[in-house]
């Protein structure tokens, strides 16, 4: 039997603890993965009928607010609040671009104190801007 570094064995040990972590990954998400299981499923059902005239302005502004009529509906008979989807996609914008100007800091260009305090106010910046998204 040949004898073998302690490199080998590391690597070989660390190998094996991966494969074994993915395998844990896959018993928790299910043995296909895929959509994590809804907390509450939509098992109830309600059906309405409309004139032509009501059903054509509920799609026209289900269409304006770029949301499926289904969705609409639920959100004006559940009392929600309407997203402004303009206004989402500025903030998502806003979002990407201090993204953006993260990566940028990233770079040899700054001192690492600079560059930390830096990336953690756009950090911030970033997360107020997420909760002011409402889909």
């Amino acid at each position: 039997m040949e004898d073998q570094n302690p490199e080998d064995w590391e690597s070989l040990f660390k190998e094996e603890f991966e494969k074994t972590d993915r395998q844990n990954q896959y018993r928790e998400r299910g043995k296909l993965g895929g959509r994590p299981k809804i907390s509450e499923p939509k098992t109830e059902r309600l059906a309405l009928r409309f004139t032509p005239l009501e059903m054509k302005r509920l799609k026209e502004r289900a269409d304006k607010k770029k949301l499926k009529l289904t969705e609409y509906s639920r959100i004006i008979l559940l009392e929600k609040e309407l997203p402004d989807y303009e206004k989402n996609i500025m903030l998502t914008e806003y979002a990407t671009n201090f993204r953006r100007i993260g990566n940028y800091m990233k770079k040899e260009m700054f001192t690492e104190k600079e560059r930390a305090d830096l990336l953690k106010e756009i950090e911030d910046t970033i997360k107020g801007i997420k909760t002011q998204i409402k889909w």
